[in-house]
């Protein structure tokens, strides 16, 4: 069985989002990183920072757009970050 993030959207996460546990996409520990921001922040801030790949390599179709893009994140959602003015475009 495999579990969705919240934060990033990957759907193979080995272990359900909480309890420490990491997700190997984005690198949020639920419990910890999401105690004090939203998933929507923590999103902001890992595209911000060029969406990459945590822990280990990619799996071999990954597509982090096209993930954030099916996952159907509202653009402003997915691209506004607190303290920046830059947007990231997500290419169609």
């Amino acid at each position: 069985m495999t579990y969705g993030c919240p934060v990033c959207m990957f759907g193979g996460m080995p272990y359900p989002p909480k309890d420490y546990n990491i997700c190997p996409c984005c690198g949020t520990e639920f419990g910890n990183d999401d105690a004090d921001r939203s998933y929507a922040e923590l999103r902001a801030e890992w595209i911000a920072n060029g969406a990459p790949w945590f822990f280990g390599n990619p799996p071999a179709t990954w597509n982090v757009w096209k993930q954030i893009i099916c996952a159907e994140v509202p653009p402003t959602e997915a691209t506004n970050t607190a303290d920046t003015q830059d947007t990231i475009l997500i290419p169609a």
